[in-house]
């Protein structure tokens, strides 16, 4: 078919016929036969429900593929085959029935061409504000199941590319010689019914949208619209029984576990609490278990298709942070990330408004929001990572990311659960979230969306608890304070609407104990230094006999566990840690900061032409790399 509408595609043609004409006033009068009734709806559940599927038949005459000239141009769409009064069949789908233009003496004659297949505008669709205008479509994919999508009216404007290829990728045939008649077809139809909908995930009024589902005491009164398909990242597997013995039982006793978990319930209160936006960042060495609580926070919303990565620009984080609006966002990795960028995109996220762009005129376009609590992993502490890119972090960009050391009895458990080790116990939940993911936040939805309690007061009377509301606290102390309180509001909420199967108070607890983490990790100054040469003199001190020996005797004794060796140089005892053993003792600190406050108080020497601040030494035949530690400067007598 062309778009002068002179050809006739070769027509096959089924049973329930929908018979689609514009009338005089524009409106689209719609006359069903089989699958659609003409009662005034104002609800989505309503409107699809009344679009049942059509059964198909074998071809029949059917009164209503008589299209008298009269009715020409029209468009009518067929469920199903069907045949006219001279006896042409008619493939299912949407056609135009117009005349042909006279050609000299010659009088017009009818022309049927395809335009694609079964497709209903139901309602005119457009957001709070009167604006964002589109058409709720109902349609039957090559996979003869049918399909509902609020289609943008934007997608509209030029030759309409973008339309087709959003429908030919959701399944619908197109007749690929018509680029406007479909666009003309859609323009067309306004029908009476309106539907508001929603632009993004997350609240709209008293329910919550997401792109397969509104959930709330109005949910039938929304649908979630956009231009582009997918939207993948809410699937649902297994179910929720699973989730909670698999994944949320296992986190009892593991305070970092529940702190992750309450991060992930912790996203739709950032609304309910009047709560800013920001999120926790869990630093440790690699083979920990920072990914496994990452993914097993995504487990609450969704499946593999939820974790996002740092690789990523400023712009490009914006849209991912578009994508999980009022839900978590869950970054695993920041060392793939420029360094470069990660200042700009913390201060983005934690500020939840994008960039004033503007539109092709040159006017301003309406500028992007969201609000997330996010969840991120890395080996180096946020600060770290920008100053590899010659950035100081500054005071605002490390309080909307709070750094927890996740370094616990066993990688980031405490608590093995009847499993022989952390790695072990990380590999169980590593394998449950791939069953079972997607169905605990949305059961979190239906019991939040429907509960009426004031949480912005309940949230201050967790931040009063006396753990978060310290006299000496200051102003960052103050506000990340208020996040592990948001954090505990919301793990027992969980808890309490039986989603976790966590004792009462335990997501206080572990609130508590990722707020104190994030403090020592923090530290203040000179005091976090002390803290730095206690903790390595104390290793010392522990383990200075057992696995430390001579490193100048002519044979090298056998150490279990090594951690180094010492020399004892001019009259002082140097201390030659492995780096398996210097990470060790710094367990709970960002490694390059305190090997900065190690080198500040002249306990190790400064790096060297190469940067590095480890050496290499020639200890019982062979060569290693070794940090030396000088044992006077740690403020302890070690040896000599």
């Amino acid at each position: 078919m062309t778009d002068d509408l002179f050809d006739v595609l070769p027509i096959r043609g089924v049973a329930g016929v929908t018979r689609v004409q514009t009338s005089d006033d524009g409106e689209s009068d719609v006359t069903p036969s089989v699958v659609h009734g003409v009662a005034e709806v104002t609800t989505v559940a309503a409107l699809l429900a009344n679009a049942m599927e059509p059964d198909e038949a074998e071809a029949h005459n059917d009164p209503f593929a008589i299209v008298p000239e009269s009715d020409r141009p029209c468009f009518r769409v067929y469920d199903g085959w069907t045949v006219t009064d001279t006896g042409r069949k008619l493939r299912p789908g949407v056609w135009l029935h117009a005349m042909s233009a006279p050609k000299g003496n010659s009088e017009p004659v009818p022309v049927d061409s395809w335009v694609c297949g079964p497709l209903y505008v139901e309602a005119q669709t457009f957001d709070g504000t009167g604006n964002n205008f589109g058409r709720l479509l109902r349609f039957k994919n090559t996979a003869r199941r049918w399909r509902d999508w609020a289609m943008p009216m934007e997608l509209l404007r030029g030759d309409g590319t973008d339309l087709r290829g959003e429908l030919l990728a959701m399944g619908l045939e197109i007749d690929p010689n018509g680029r406007f008649t479909l666009a003309r077809y859609l323009q067309d139809r306004a029908p009476k019914k309106q539907v508001r909908c929603a632009l993004q995930v997350g609240w709209c009024g008293d329910v919550f949208v997401l792109p397969d589902e509104v959930i709330g005491p109005n949910s039938a009164s929304v649908i979630f619209q956009s231009g582009e398909r997918g939207h993948e990242e809410h699937g649902q597997g297994g179910t929720l029984d699973g989730w909670r013995t698999e994944i949320a039982a296992r986190a009892v006793g593991n305070p970092l576990f529940i702190v992750g978990l309450s991060a992930a319930f912790a996203g739709p209160m950032l609304a309910r609490c009047n709560a800013e936006g920001g999120g926790l960042h869990f630093v440790g060495d690699s083979s920990t278990g920072k990914t496994t609580l990452l993914e097993a926070a995504a487990s609450v919303w969704g499946g593999a298709n939820y974790r996002r990565s740092w690789r990523a620009t400023a712009n490009g984080m914006e849209g991912a942070a578009i994508l999980f609006n009022d839900c978590l966002l869950a970054l695993d990795e920041v060392s793939e990330c420029d360094p470069r960028e990660v200042g700009n995109i913390v201060y983005a996220l934690g500020n939840g408004r994008g960039k004033q762009r503007a539109s092709r005129s040159g006017a301003a376009r309406a500028v992007t929001r969201w609000q997330a609590f996010i969840v991120s992993t890395g080996e180096r502490t946020i600060a770290t990572t920008m100053a590899e890119g010659g950035h100081r972090s500054k005071a605002g960009q490390s309080v909307r990311l709070l750094d927890i050391p996740a370094a616990r009895q066993h990688g980031c458990f405490d608590v093995l659960h009847d499993q022989p080790s952390g790695a072990a116990l990380s590999d169980a939940i590593k394998r449950a979230v791939v069953t079972h993911y997607g169905r605990a936040g949305r059961a979190y939805l239906e019991r939040l969306a429907h509960d009426q309690r004031d949480f912005a007061a309940m949230l201050e009377v967790t931040k009063g608890l006396p753990d978060f509301n310290r006299q000496d606290f200051e102003g960052q102390d103050k506000r990340a304070a208020g996040r592990f309180a948001l954090l505990a509001l919301a793990g027992e909420l969980a808890t309490e609407y039986e989603l976790t199967g966590w004792p009462e108070g335990d997501a206080i607890k572990a609130a508590v104990v990722g707020f104190k983490a994030w403090r020592s990790l923090r530290g203040r100054g000179n005091d976090e230094r002390r803290q730095i040469l206690e903790r390595v003199s104390n290793f010392i001190e522990r383990h200075g006999d057992g696995r430390f020996s001579n490193a100048d005797t002519s044979t090298e004794m056998q150490v279990r566990e090594r951690a180094g060796w010492w020399r004892d140089h001019q009259g002082r005892r140097l201390y030659l840690f492995t780096a398996e053993g210097m990470r060790e003792a710094l367990k709970g600190f960002d490694f390059n900061r305190a090997l900065d406050e190690l080198e500040a108080c002249a306990a190790i020497p400064k790096a060297g032409a190469n940067g590095k601040r480890s050496k290499l030494e020639r200890i019982g035949g062979r060569t290693v790399r070794v940090y030396e530690v000088q044992a006077d400067s740690l403020g302890s007598d070690h040896g000599a």
